[in-house]
C-alpha cells in the first residue's frame, strides 16, 4: 500500500475547498499571533489595537479558526500595517503576498 500525502492536515478530513480555506485561516492565525507576540502586547492591548474584543484575541491565540472569516483576519492585518496583494498570472493560478506597508 502506497503512502498518501496531503496538502495540509485539514485535507485528511475535509474536502479540498473547505480544507484549503482552513489551512489559509490557520496560516493567518499563526501570522497574527506571531505579530502580537513580537509586539509584546497583552491580549487586552492587542484587542485595543485591533479594535476587537479581548475574547477574540484569545480565540486567535488558541487557533479557534472556525470563529473567524478570512476577510476578518485580513482586516486585522490591515490594522497592523500589512497589505495583501494577489497576483493572477493565469485563470488557473494565483498567489497572495502579504507584506508590511512602508508607512507603518
Amino acid at each position: 500500500m502506497a503512502l498518501k500525502f496531503y496538502d495540509s492536515p485539514f485535507h485528511v478530513t475535509h474536502d479540498d475547498e473547505v480544507a484549503s480555506k482552513m489551512a489559509m485561516k490557520m496560516d493567518l492565525s499563526i501570522m497574527l499571533t506571531g505579530l502580537i507576540k513580537e509586539q509584546g502586547w497583552t491580549q487586552k492591548e492587542a484587542a485595543d489595537k485591533l479594535k476587537i474584543q479581548q475574547s477574540r484575541v484569545s480565540d486567535l491565540k488558541n487557533a479557534k479558526i472556525e470563529k473567524f472569516t478570512i476577510d476578518a483576519m485580513f482586516d486585522m492585518l490591515d490594522v497592523l500595517g500589512f497589505k495583501a496583494q494577489m497576483s493572477m498570472p493565469t485563470l488557473h493560478e494565483a498567489s497572495i503576498a502579504i507584506s508590511k506597508t512602508q508607512a507603518s
